[in-house]
């Protein structure tokens, strides 16, 4: 009884603002307008004077919200359009033009909370960052939030661990840091885990802190968001939670992102960071920079990004490429001091389109063999170490690649023979000698002292007579006799077996294994395999491998092909660009090394190269050795040395094998020449 006498009093009282409201809008009844009108003032007094501002000022129902006095008008209006009227309209910001909730008045017009930050907002006494004031400091000067944070005078004891600590909460025992305010125990909707966290303001349901900060791709959708709701195997983003714009909040910054507060979202803290990264002192940056930083705001997993950048060591090189006030070439980064990090920039900016792509290994090579002959002491010794490491390696290795890049064998392999060769000719130093004044006793003392450099420094030694650097000298050769190890076929099928139906291995490991097995591939090879190479022609799947295409049998052709198709998954990478690699590599826009598949492939219980042995033996007994050549993608001299060993007597093969003494040395040599 009492309510209905306080509803008719009200309405007596705002008899204005309903004879308003009845011609804005007749739909609405009295008593809605009335409950609106409570839901923005707790005591009469403040609903007289909501109904007063209003009555005197029609238009702030229609648009000119942003004007009004008092903020319990805002309050008013948002009533009202939710209990479904439709000529009324919530005001929009006066800076920015956004549909948000309004707060501050500034000159007359409120703003939303990201323009009120933006309009308070000063240059911090401490770290000079404009931004908005959190305090004072001792002469008067604002002080932003993060530095008051840090400032010890903000800290109290905390009563849980007893640290002076930024205080999280205030309870019975005293304040709480933000590491042990409590935190309850849930079973999360989730992943089905207890853990610390709370319940979702999305889905009603308990979520812990883990998959809070949890990105997935959503399971309906197919984007890469942060996860709302779901399952692990299901996951699910804001919208396909929760469809409807009016529950969800916006993005401070953007207005794109569906969030549950107005905060700036993941995408706009990272694009801000790389911002604040890639502007120099003077406040230039490159363009280049921009180009990475434009990709690297795209990329499906910010979250992931926004780890890399927080790592000190990629700061550190990022500020130091930043500030370089140089156009950012390959020779600029080279000067550098080398790290991971750089490498890694380097790809990103390469993906980017920022810098031209260039072979690295090569490029390495390049760099340890000047730095190599730099280091001789005596100028006939760089003359003929230049000569050997250039004109005949470097320029034999250019000649095989023809325009693709150098595996990481063959950039071994030269970087051995060439440290033997300074290795020889570092010990002729010491001892007064040049390799013109060198004699046969010398060369055979060296030889002698050191067995694991022999084969190669007879390599260096013989090319020398031949360019006339030395005379009077012989230095034997190391012809390759075939494979050092045991050849096992039973294990060969057995492994070949497990690979082709073992669902439980990765399907790029599968191929990889089954490539050495089945055709006696190379990791350098099976690496650098690419889309184009795999094809499909009348229900069947091709691999090119040399200059004749494979047809693969089943299941391997399923199996290549899924691989074809799935190589790379959503946020396994940094920065995600386009690739034609069979097996991309973590770095964009670059293959597997061999050493990962190497380790990736021994974790299977395989030896890649006693495998691929053990094959190629194998084939060189079944198919002539031209069509070995063309269809598996190897020197014809190899195919010919292999089946010239295939072909003689097995049993003294074997007894052969046995009586070898293997050495680190021998095995390397077998490696490069097979």
């Amino acid at each position: 009884m009492t309510k209905r006498i306080d509803r008719s009093l009200l309405a007596q009282q705002v008899a204005p603002l309903l004879m308003l409201l009845a011609e804005l809008e007749p739909a609405l009844e009295t008593d809605t307008v009335i409950t609106a009108l409570r839901e923005a003032a707790a005591l009469p007094d403040g609903q007289r004077r909501i109904a007063q501002e209003v009555s005197d000022r029609p238009e702030l129902l229609t648009g000119q919200g942003a004007s009004a006095a008092r903020p319990g008008v805002l309050r008013f209006i948002h009533a009202l359009v939710r209990a479904g009227a439709a000529t009324v309209v919530e005001p929009s910001c006066a800076r920015c033009g956004r549909q948000r909730k309004l707060g501050r008045s500034f000159n007359g017009l409120r703003l939303c909370a990201n323009c009120t930050r933006r309009a308070v907002a000063m240059p911090c006494g401490r770290c000079g960052k404009v931004r908005p004031p959190a305090r004072r400091n001792d002469n008067g000067q604002a002080i932003c939030q993060p530095c008051w944070w840090r400032d010890p005078r903000s800290w109290k004891t905390c009563a849980g661990c007893g640290d002076q600590r930024r205080v999280a909460v205030i309870t019975e025992a005293g304040p709480i840091c933000t590491r042990c305010r409590p935190r309850p125990e849930v079973l999360c909707g989730v992943c089905g885990r207890t853990g610390k966290g709370g319940i979702s303001r999305a889905t009603g349901q308990p979520m812990c802190d883990r998959c809070r900060e949890r990105w997935a791709q959503c399971s309906r959708c197919g984007a890469s968001a942060s996860l709302k709701g779901g399952t692990l195997d299901e996951p699910l983003c804001a919208r396909c939670v929760n469809p409807d714009p009016a529950f969800w909040q916006r993005c401070g910054t953007c207005g794109i992102t569906w969030q549950l507060t107005p905060a700036e979202c993941a995408r706009c803290s990272l694009d801000r960071k790389l911002r604040e990264i890639f502007t120099a002192a003077d406040g230039a940056s490159s363009s280049q920079l921009d180009q990475l930083r434009e990709v690297l705001v795209q990329v499906d997993r910010p979250d992931h990004a926004m780890d890399w950048l927080n790592k000190t060591d990629v700061r550190t090189t990022l500020h130091a490429v930043a500030s370089s006030r140089h156009t950012i070439t390959h020779e600029a980064l080279d000067a550098m001091p080398p790290s991971g990090t750089l490498a890694h920039l380097r790809s990103m900016l390469v993906a980017a389109d920022a810098l031209p792509s260039r072979d690295e290994l090569l490029a390495a090579l390049e760099r340890w063999i000047d730095q190599a002959v730099a280091e001789r002491k005596l100028s006939e010794h760089q003359r003929v170490l230049h000569g050997y490491a250039v004109w005949h390696h470097l320029r034999r290795l250019r000649g095989r690649l023809d325009g693709q890049p150098a595996s990481h064998q063959q950039v071994k392999n030269i970087r051995r023979h060439v440290a033997d060769a300074v290795a020889f000719l570092d010990w002729l130093d010491t001892r007064g000698l040049t390799l013109a004044s060198c004699t046969q006793t010398e060369l055979d003392q060296w030889l002698a002292g050191s067995p694991r450099q022999a084969s190669r420094s007879a390599n260096f030694v013989r090319w020398a007579i031949t360019h006339r650097h030395a005379s009077r000298l012989t230095a034997p050769a190391t012809r390759w006799t075939g494979p050092s190890g045991p050849l096992d076929q039973d294990r060969r099928w057995a492994d070949a077996r497990r690979l082709l139906h073992d669902n439980t291995c990765p399907v790029a490991d599968r191929v990889a294994g089954l490539l050495i097995l089945l055709y006696a591939q190379k990791l350098s090879a099976i690496s650098t395999l690419t889309t184009q190479q795999v094809r499909n022609e009348e229900g069947r799947t091709l691999l090119v491998l040399g200059s004749r295409p494979i047809v693969l049998p089943a299941p391997l052709d399923s199996l290549v092909n899924e691989l074809a198709n799935t190589r790379r998954t959503p946020g396994s990478g940094l920065i995600d660009v386009p690739s034609t690699w069979l097996f991309p590599g973590r770095w964009p826009g670059r293959p597997l090394t061999e050493e990962a598949l190497a380790r990736r492939l021994r974790a299977l219980g395989l030896s890649p190269r006693q495998s691929r042995n053990t094959a190629l033996f194998t084939l060189a007994t079944e198919v002539p050795a031209a069509i070995l050549a063309k269809t598996l993608g190897i020197h014809i001299k190899a195919a010919t040395q292999w089946q010239k060993i295939s072909n003689g007597d097995w049993t003294a093969y074997a007894a052969d094998i046995s009586k070898r003494t293997t050495t680190p040395d021998t095995k390397h040599s077998n490696s490069s020449n097979s």
